[in-house]
């Protein structure tokens, strides 16, 4: 089928109406700072650079890992800690509140009953760190 030119320049015509749209819709958009300030935009917890997260919290250690260590000392007195994993459900919620910028009250009997969630809340952020903790130019040292 043959399409007319007509019909060709009506479409190159709507494109560049868009490309249009889309480079000033670009420009007019906020720094990345600007959304932290208004509170729009939140520092991830999990995934994040180690360095990056606790230059931004002002922390020395980052809290998810200082609440759920706390935790264990004191109520994780069980075989296995580390070894077993939490119910996946109890995890998830732990990790949306430390990634809300909240710090959940562990003490929560869903939190006791199921103590080997807070455990595995650890291994979950050591494991999504997108730099290793043992870092690649130190492992020849560590090994």
């Amino acid at each position: 089928l043959k399409e007319s030119p007509t019909v060709w320049r009506g479409v190159s015509k709507k494109h560049g109406k868009l490309i249009t749209f889309l480079r000033s819709f670009m420009k007019s958009r906020p720094t990345k700072q600007k959304l932290k300030q208004r509170g729009i935009l939140r520092e991830r917890v999990f995934g994040c650079d180690l360095g990056e997260h606790l230059l931004n919290s002002g922390h020395d250690v980052p809290q998810v890992l200082k609440s759920c260590t706390e935790f264990i000392e004191k109520h994780g007195v069980v075989d296995g800690i580390y070894r077993l994993s939490g119910i996946a459900s109890n995890i998830q919620k732990l990790r949306h509140e430390f990634d809300s910028e909240q710090i959940p009250d562990l003490t929560k009997d869903v939190y006791i009953q199921d103590i080997h969630c807070v455990g595995s809340l650890c291994k979950l952020y050591f494991r999504e760190l997108p730099n290793p903790l043992l870092t690649y130019q130190l492992y020849e040292k560590f090994s």
